[in-house]
């Protein structure tokens, strides 16, 4: 079974698999490269695996998380978080690799390791591929691309959020190559310096305002329990919350994204009031 959440018409039936698997090995994959929410590979996996131990099969299903970085997470606190996640439910993490080839009717995938330069076939009963991600190809067509990198997001200043090359031109969110996650949250921080920049530009006044990396990634890791990593371009934390720990997976910060971060999106953040 092959599968992704990232088609819109398949969530479904990646539920569908995950619920009706008895054993055997499961495979999951993370591309190399910008992504949608770097966490979101790991949260299915998670939950996957919470699934399963609900259902008393974990024990004979192999789970293998498939990550092209050396670590589990960018932001080092919450990496060794995940780490004890990934290792509560038995998960093998195989790090700097990629998911390289797959025989969708033979049910097996290559693994290669990008640091040792070795290779792995692996046969699977569940394969959930995170497909590699970019600018659209019309941004890649343009000037405005970066030079600098393959994925052709547009080039801004990470900080003002202004083309160095183009000073009419502003970006924000997944189209831009702002060194930091591409998340809602981060967007949200970098419309309102956008928006402020862009009129002093049309006035004629200094850019002021300034973006400082800030991004929030909400790691869901079972059912009921979530853990929500914020941090600034210097990967220092930054918490909405600081008198919660939000180091440790809670069942509170699970209710503020199943109803709170909803609730912000749809009634607040669409319609310019966060």
């Amino acid at each position: 079974m092959k599968l992704s959440n990232y088609r819109p018409d398949l969530p479904p039936r990646t539920w569908e698999f995950i619920r009706g698997l008895r054993g055997g090995t499961a495979l999951f994959t993370m591309p190399a490269g910008p992504i949608k929410c770097a966490g979101a590979p790991q949260k299915i996996a998670y939950l996957a695996a919470d699934w399963w131990r609900s259902q008393g099969v974990l024990d004979r299903t192999r789970v293998i998380l498939v990550l092209p970085t050396a670590v589990m997470f960018s932001q080092p606190d919450w990496a060794k978080v995940l780490e004890g996640v990934a290792a509560g439910y038995g998960i093998e993490v195989r790090k700097e690799s990629q998911l390289t080839e797959v025989d969708g009717e033979g049910k097996r995938a290559v693994i290669s390791d990008t640091k040792a330069g070795a290779k792995e076939t692996i046969e699977y009963d569940i394969l959930h591929a995170t497909p590699p991600q970019s600018a659209p190809d019309w941004l890649k067509a343009t000037p405005l691309a970066d030079p600098a990198s393959p994925f052709g997001y547009a080039r801004v200043d990470k900080h003002t959020l202004q083309s160095p090359d183009w000073p009419t031109v502003f970006a924000l969110g997944d189209a831009s190559n702002l060194p930091t996650s591409k998340t809602g949250a981060a967007a949200r921080k970098q419309a309102s310096v956008l928006v402020t920049n862009l009129l002093a530009a049309m006035n004629g006044r200094p850019l002021t305002a300034r973006y400082d990396g800030y991004t929030s990634c909400p790691l869901v890791t079972s059912r009921n329990r979530m853990l929500l990593a914020e941090f600034d371009y210097d990967l220092k934390r930054t918490p909405s919350f600081p008198f919660i720990n939000t180091l440790k997976p809670r069942y509170d910060m699970w209710l503020l994204k199943r109803y709170g971060l909803p609730a912000l999106y749809w009634h607040l953040m669409l319609k310019g009031r966060a």
